[in-house]
């Protein structure tokens, strides 16, 4: 995988300015309307918006300046899957449609108009626009479970209920783009709704990728001794569901396990683990019996 820097061609200590208007002249070069068929064009246009996503992002950046390309994936950013990722994700930047279409740009007949809401990243309208349309924004916050396994929401916009499909492996802050859903104009065309997702913390469980972060208290005789347990898993619904885990003896306290495939399953239809870090449960009263018996092992160490 390319240093973002130089897929960019920008120094490290490039501004955002530099970062904007160098991703805005591969965009132009390689977007997929310029170049309909073109495999190579089009990876080319998804490896400059991979690093553009990093590097406009000030708290990415400064992740990836640290520690590379391992650093951003572990934040949850896995690079875009297709072209039209990043016109969902970029939304406020490639306008309503997230496409071009109409008027000519740079002397290529047919390259299309950016949209109002793009005109702001390649700088300006030009003769000809489209009139804007009545795009609109909102947000929805959702459980981590509906995040993980997804999920159908009904939502109030402008007195009217929409049906929303929250599609498996969404992320916080993600943009989903409900095309046809905004306000009308005159002319009948029907705007952009762009929903922002937002996550609620979970109070057992952290996403980190596709990983999947828990806490489990074993009592100090089953990380001594070895065991199994029972452990609860991240539920899309009420029903209580659990997987055995595995406690190997000799197991430290702040030791991490893993379930594999328990984890977030991303569109590519990689799944992550579950990974769990033992706490030590150590009893603050004791029996006369087990006072005897850690007296015994006490003087056997």
């Amino acid at each position: 995988m390319r240093d973002y820097y130089e897929v960019l061609g920008v120094g490290r200590k490039a501004t955002a300015e530099e970062i904007k208007k160098s991703y805005r002249k591969l965009a132009v070069m390689y977007h997929p309307d310029k170049n309909q068929g073109d495999k190579a064009a089009e990876d080319k246009f998804k490896e400059a918006s991979n690093a553009y996503e990093v590097l406009s992002d000030p708290k990415k950046r400064q992740i990836y300046d640290l520690q590379g390309h391992a650093g951003v994936h572990n934040t949850g950013f896995q690079g875009f899957n297709s072209t039209e990722d990043i016109f969902s994700h970029f939304s406020d930047l490639f306008g309503g449609s997230g496409r071009f279409s109409g008027r000519q740009f740079g002397g290529h007949s047919g390259f299309g108009d950016f949209g109002n809401a793009f005109d702001d990243l390649f700088g300006g309208r030009g003769a000809g626009a489209r009139q804007p349309v009545a795009d609109l924004k909102a947000r929805l916050e959702i459980t981590l479970a509906d995040a993980v396994y997804g999920a159908e929401k009904q939502i109030q916009v402008q007195g009217r209920s929409i049906r929303v499909k929250i599609p498996p492996g969404v992320q916080d802050k993600n943009k989903l783009n409900l095309k046809g859903q905004g306000d009308q104009l005159p002319n009948g065309q029907r705007g952009s709704l762009f929903l922002e997702i937002t996550i609620k913390p979970d109070p057992n469980f952290e996403r980190r990728g596709l990983d999947l972060v828990t806490q489990v208290t074993v009592p100090v005789t089953t990380v001594v001794l070895g065991g199994k347990i029972r452990l609860p898993t991240l539920s899309k619904d009420e029903t209580s569901h659990s997987v055995e885990l595995t406690i190997p003896s000799g197991t430290q306290p702040g030791n991490q396990l893993r379930v594999r495939g328990q984890g977030v399953v991303d569109r590519t239809g990689r799944c992550g683990d579950l990974r769990v870090q033992i706490k030590v449960e150590i009893p603050k009263t004791l029996t006369k019996k087990q006072r005897q018996l850690f007296e015994e092992l006490a003087e056997l160490e």
